[in-house]
C-alpha cells in the first residue's frame, strides 16, 4: 500500500461515495413510496366506500390490488437494503479513515484491509439487492398502467 497511495484513497473514497449514492437512491424511493401508498390508501378507501372506482379504472380490480400492495413491500425491502448499504459503506469508510490514521502511528498498528473490503462488499450485495426490488417494483408499476390501459381500450 506504500506505493500505491490510491489504494488508500479507494479503501476510504469508494465507500464514502458508495454512501452518497445510497443516499440518493433513499430519497427517489422514498419519493416512489409516497405515491405507492397513496395510490393503495385510495384502493382500500375504494373497497371500505363500496363503490366502483377500481374497477372503472382497471381492467382487473383485484390484480390492481395485490400489485399495489407488492409494490409497497418490495419498495420497503428495497429502502431497508439501502439503509444497510449505507451504514456497512459508511463503517467501511470509517474504518479505512481508522485504518490509516493508525498506520501512520507511532506505533504502526494496523486495521486488517481484507475487514474493510469485506464490509465494503457486504454492502455491495446489499446495494445489488436494493436494486433488485426497485427492478421488480418498477415491474408491478408497468402492469397496473397495463391494467389502467387495458381498461380504457374498452
Amino acid at each position: 500500500m506504500d506505493e500505491n497511495p490510491f489504494m488508500l484513497l479507494s479503501l476510504i473514497g469508494g465507500p464514502a461515495i458508495l454512501t452518497n449514492a445510497c443516499a440518493t437512491m433513499q430519497n427517489s424511493a422514498t419519493i416512489r413510496y409516497s405515491l405507492a401508498i397513496a395510490q393503495w390508501r385510495e384502493f382500500r378507501a375504494s373497497i371500505v366506500a363500496s363503490d366502483d372506482l377500481i374497477s372503472r379504472h382497471f381492467a382487473d380490480g383485484q390484480a390492481a390490488q395485490h400489485l399495489a400492495a407488492r409494490r409497497i413491500r418490495r419498495l420497503l425491502l428495497g429502502l431497508d437494503l439501502l439503509y444497510a448499504a449505507a451504514g456497512l459503506f459508511g463503517a467501511s469508510a470509517l474504518m479505512g479513515l481508522a485504518g490509516a490514521i493508525l498506520a501512520a502511528a507511532p506505533a504502526g498498528m494496523d486495521v486488517p484491509v481484507g475487514l474493510v473490503a469485506g464490509v465494503g462488499g457486504v454492502g455491495v450485495l446489499a446495494l445489488l439487492a436494493a436494486l433488485t426490488m426497485f427492478v421488480l417494483e418498477s415491474r408491478c408499476a408497468r402492469r397496473l398502467m397495463a391494467l389502467q390501459l387495458r381498461m380504457q381500450v374498452h
